[in-house]
């Protein structure tokens, strides 16, 4: 994330009102309007509609057509039930109210026998109305009840199908009546779409003329004339209008009225307006009413705070803003997720769903701010960086390990500890929205943020970010996976050019797994620009990547200042623009009124944003935490430390590792890293403040106190004076680091940078250091991999990548053997620049306007053995002070979609250690893919001379590879390798598995063995299932739960079960859950069916108890 110029906030420089006189004024204009404006006649009421937009439920729903399409006002959507009778559709009205006319507008499947039924309590029915002989169509039905709650009551359907209702319409009310004499208290404009000639900037849109709030304002160009309208969205009878200007008025300006948007009548005009608050009378019917300003009595444009209209008999038929009668039901609700999306958005206006999917501009309390709506009980949500812990600058808290050096651990469990220790103090400092993590692939390692994602491959990645998302979303805090996706270069010529093959397997892979395995709430859509199309409004890496292959439930937000249209990006799968509404405020609404974003997108939009609200619990627990907390504990610290030691990697060792003061008496810590300068994180959005660091000379210190051991410290930046210490001390320890770690920059090459300030550089540091003493042990902190041209001279080398806060403490641990060294490396360390992939200009960092990713597949480990170029250290290389060895592998035959693997690692040396195994699949030549790509790891702790036999499943998407030629992925028939070892260049365990016919299909958009998403229809030998997913379910301690997963029934033949569920709650086999959460907390719950053939399928979701 960036802040870039259409981020920033531009206002002038001139008188604004506190806010207490901002609610003192906005009293003034309320009062003022009730007393002053007074209709000139009066005029006979109509019924009204009284449905449209209340809450609805139904006795069941068919796929997505759900009670609330019926009363949502657009006849495009549906609800339709199950095939079955009886069913019904009931709305609540919000209070009891008379019933004077029921208009059923019925798609083909009809009702042939029903009643309209009135309610006051919703358990108990009258039926207003009867039938046995529908016609199907529009009815009109005159009836005469009363009551809160109405249904259709359907008893004998008209077709095969279930019942289906295009609109279910309801007027009553006090239709009928003579209304009081004078204007309505309340605007008919609130929340309705505005439309402006201009806007003085993205924090000034028309629509903050109609919020209802006066301390927001719309502002225009400094130029005559301008205007701004809104559209009441039916022709409406005014008496009168408010405007409440602020400092910026017209001195001429008319007020007009129109029924189609552009042929205007004048009803009010002035050419001596005094600015303030103005009350204005008048007499006139039309559905756009509009402000035109002519002259300005300022230097400025036109700026009003409120433009508010009065109707002579109440306004429109949209109900007011709230639970219908003002309370909000879905609050502290059991029922599902879904229903109670259903329950807000059947109160919103157009207006209030887009204001909650833009940012508000403001950077605090949080660096992304979206501004709520109190009476829905829509509470605002903060968004804070990043991944590595609470950043942009806040204090108090723990600074983690950066996301290659948590990937260098290979350690799933420790990674979830890593996200739930930052989860927590996300929370603790009352963020609802953690930007991170970061998945990207490190296509170079010049990549100025190759230290804030994983690695180079996309299973590791995916495998790390899905453990890191469970843990940040059991604080009940969302997480929020970026940057989807093709974006590994900070300065790229122009767009990036890549194949779908490439993309589908390299760059989607690991967003996809992500969504499966972890169920992140969020996801942030790239800067980049894919194939000359920016990212935000891609669709085939929203609408298809994510939602359609990976069945993503969450919403997406753009990347600071990253969405560049409004129509293209909404209709791509872009739900929030951050961190204004420059496209999806004003621009937005107009789309929706104009059809070029339609209805149901909308609505999408934003359904997705508030499954996830209601999945986390924001709805039912009050807001908690302070951006000014210190959230840091001992125990996240401990995190942190084990992080750091268990993600540095021991590149070499000529057996002078592990020291012993019993040996080693006087120790040179030597080089600007080694001190108060150390690099223990990299910079931009990713960077955290640490709530104390331990340097590695403080560290050494620490562990050294009491033994006798002197260390002395030279920062050598007089190079000279570390030289000579070195020549004196028993053992040189030198401390090298890079500043390449940062947004907004890439580097130019491969070489350590100087030493911190100095005209030292560190290359010849080290090497002068060794050349004076050859016990000289290197530490690297650095983005990404590093030339090492003093290689050959020293007896050490640590790599720790950007190790954290405890960087001190660890890397003494690891020097003197208190701990192991375990870590492997996420990325391979080229011998030169000269070897990497993107070895041309085009491909880095591109020409004329292009970035070509011409070398396809073969980025990482897979470039250096298609080209069978020797790396200084490959992928997944790493060091211990003991030894493993290999043997025994035994590959079994595919069963089920799945083959199981065995191999038995032992401890040879003279340690206890760890090492991580690792697992390649070979697959035939003819599918074009790479030589071997990793499928799976597991780390392994072993006593010496201790053996452990290891159990991995090789899925058949484990062997698929993208088929450009029919679209989906395919597994060849053939023969394939299967490879074990500890890293990409050892791999002493091979054997082969056997694939007796292709495969082809929904295999799995993921590289996860019962992963259930896809592209197409599966094939007949494709065993996977698609398990229906609610995408978040949220529900109050000891209140219980009865929902079921498949209301519908299609997989009645599966037998369902779960893990992760809250305690208390249960999940029966015909997949209904019941029983009542006992304990507070955010669930990871993964579902899995199974059918009478062995098929499985999954799916993942967030259960939060409040």
């Amino acid at each position: 994330m960036r802040v870039t110029p259409q981020g920033l906030s531009l206002s002038r420089k001139r008188f604004r009102q506190s806010p207490q006189t901002v609610v003192l004024l906005a009293l003034v204009m309320i009062a003022s309007a009730c007393l002053s404006i007074m209709a000139t006649s009066s005029r006979a009421a109509t019924p009204v509609l009284l449905s449209q937009g209340k809450p609805a439920t139904a006795s069941s729903v068919q796929d997505a057509f759900t009670a609330n399409a019926a009363v949502d006002g657009d006849t495009g959507t549906r609800w339709s039930s199950a095939a079955s009778d009886p069913q019904w559709l009931q709305v609540d009205l919000g209070s009891s109210q008379p019933i004077s006319q029921v208009v059923l507008n019925w798609e083909t499947a009809y009702g042939k026998a029903f009643q309209i039924q009135v309610s006051d309590n919703g358990s108990t029915w009258n039926s207003i109305y009867s039938t046995t002989t529908g016609t199907g169509g529009v009815q009109t039905l005159n009836v005469t009840g009363t009551g809160r709650y109405v249904r259709m009551y359907g008893t004998a359907r008209g077709t095969q199908w279930g019942y289906s209702l295009w609109e279910f319409q309801i007027y009553g009310g006090s239709g009928g009546g003579t209304p009081p004499a004078g204007c309505a208290t309340t605007t008919a404009a609130l929340g309705k779409p505005a439309t402006a000639s201009s806007t003085e900037n993205a924090g000034t849109p028309a629509s903050a003329a109609f919020d209802g709030n006066a301390g927001t304002r719309w502002s225009s160009a400094a130029s005559d004339p301008q205007w701004v309208q809104v559209d009441l969205g039916s022709s409406q009878t005014l008496c009168g209008a408010q405007l409440s200007w602020e400092t910026a008025y017209a001195k001429a300006y008319q007020i007009q009225v129109s029924d189609n948007g552009s042929t205007w009548n004048t009803v009010y005009s002035t050419a001596s307006g005094p600015g303030g608050v103005e009350n204005l009378s008048f007499d006139a019917t039309g559905r756009y009413v509009r402000m035109y300003g002519t002259v300005r009595a300022t230097q400025y444009g036109y700026s009003l705070w409120e433009f508010t209209l009065l109707t002579a008999d109440g306004g429109s038929t949209t109900p007011p803003p709230g639970g219908g009668d003002g309370s909000c039901p879905w609050v502290g609700s059991t029922t599902p997720v879904a229903t109670r999306v259903a329950q807000v958005m059947a109160q919103m206006t157009t207006a209030q769903k887009v204001s909650i999917l833009h940012g508000n501009n403001n950077s605090s309390p949080y660096i992304g701010n979206i501004t709520g709506i109190p009476s829905l009980c829509i509470p605002d949500i903060g968004l804070q960086d990043g991944p590595h812990g609470v950043g942009d600058g806040l204090g108090g808290v723990t600074q983690m390990p950066s996301a290659n050096s948590a990937a260098a651990t290979f350690d799933n469990a420790l990674e979830q500890q890593y996200g739930a220790a930052i989860g927590a103090e996300f929370a603790g400092k009352g963020v609802q929205v953690a930007l991170g993590p970061t998945l990207n692939i490190v296509r170079d390692p010049r990549w100025g943020r190759s230290f804030e994602t994983f690695s180079e491959d996309p299973y590791l990645n995916g495998q790390m970010a899905a453990a890191d998302i469970k843990g940040i979303q059991s604080q009940g805090v969302m997480a929020e996976m970026k940057h989807v996706a093709v974006y590994n270069i900070e300065n790229p010529a122009g767009t990036v050019v890549v194949d779908k093959r490439t993309m589908q397997e390299l760059y989607l892979p690991a967003f996809q797994a992500a969504v499966q395995q972890g169920s992140p709430a969020a996801a942030m859509c790239a800067y980049s620009i894919v194939n000359s199309v920016p990212a935000c409004q891609n669709p085939d890496l929203m609408n298809t990547g994510l939602y359609n292959q990976a069945n993503f439930g969450g919403f997406i937000t753009s990347d600071w200042g990253g969405t560049h249209s409004t129509v293209e990006s909404a209709n791509a799968g872009l739900t929030v623009e951050m961190p204004n509404g420059y496209f999806f405020a004003d621009f937005l609404a107009q789309a929706v009124a104009n059809g070029t974003v339609s209805q149901a997108t909308l609505d999408t939009m934003v359904s997705r944003l508030l499954t996830q609200f209601f999945a986390f619990g924001l709805f039912d627990k009050a807001p908690s935490g302070s951006r000014d907390a210190t959230v840091t504990t001992p125990a996240h610290v401990q995190v942190a430390l084990q992080g750091a030691e268990e993600g540095t990697v021991l590149l070499k060792n000529n057996g002078i590792l592990p020291l012993s003061t019993a040996t080693t008496h006087s120790i040179a810590v030597i080089g600007w890293d080694g001190g108060a300068g150390v690099q223990s994180i990299g910079g931009g959005s990713a960077t955290v403040t640490s709530s104390g660091t331990v340097w590695p000379i403080t560290g050494i210190q620490n562990r050294v106190a009491g033994t006798g051991t002197t260390v002395q410290y030279n920062d050598a930046t007089n190079l000279d004076a570390a030289v000579s210490l070195a020549r004196s001390s028993d053992v040189a320890i030198v401390f090298a680091s890079d500043n390449y770690g940062n947004e907004e920059h890439d580097t130019t090459t491969l070489d350590l940078p100087n030493n911190g300030g100095s005209q030292v550089k560190q290359n010849d540091m080290i090497a002068q250091v060794a050349a004076a003493n050859p016990h000289t042990i290197v530490v690297l902190n650095n983005n990404s991999a590093v030339n090492m041209p003093w290689l050959n001279q020293v007896a050490g080398v640590f790599e720790g990548f950007y190790p954290g806060q405890q960087i001190g403490t660890a890397m003494a641990a690891l020097i003197f053997g208190d701990v192991n060294p375990s870590g492997k490396l996420p990325v391979t360390f080229p011998k030169s620049l000269a070897d990497v992939p993107a070895d041309t200009a085009a491909q880095w960092p591109g020409t004329n306007g292009q970035v070509q990713y011409s070398e396809g597949l073969d980025v990482g480990y897979r470039w250096y053995d298609a080209r069978n170029i020797e790396p200084l250290f490959p992928f997944g290389f790493g060091l211990s002070y003991t030894t493993f060895g290999y043997s025994n592998l035994q590959v079994g035959a595919l069963s089920g979609g799945s083959a199981t693997v065995h191999v038995t690692v032992t401890n040879t040396g003279s340690r206890a250690g760890t090492d991580v195994a690792q697992l390649y699949v070979g697959d035939p030549a003819s599918t074009g893919e790479p030589v071997h790509q990793l499928r799976g790891y597991q780390r392994v702790t072993l006593n010496p001379g201790q053996s452990q036999t290891l159990t991995f499943t090789v899925s058949t998407h484990d062997l698929a590879y993208w088929n450009t030629g029919s679209n989906n992925w395919t597994t060849a028939a053939g023969t394939y390798q299967i490879l074990v070892g500890d890293s990409s260049r050892s791999l002493p365990q091979t054997g082969t598995l056997s694939v007796p016919t292709t495969v082809s299909g929904a295999i799995a958009a993921a590289l996860a063995p019962q992963a259930t998403s896809a592209d197409s229809a599966p094939a007949a030998t494709a065993a996977a299932l698609s398990v229906p997913n609610p995408h978040g379910m949220s529900s109050p301690v000891r209140s219980a739960v009865d929902w079921v997963l498949d209301p519908a029934g299609v997989a009645a033949h599966h037998s369902y079960s779960a893990q992760g569920l809250p305690p208390g709650v249960r999940l029966d086999a015909s997949g209904r859950f019941t029983g009542a959460a006992t304990a507070r907390g955010s669930y990871t719950v993964t579902v899995t069916a199974e059918d009478q053939a062995g098929a499985t399928g999954s799916a993942t979701f967030v259960w939060t108890t409040t």
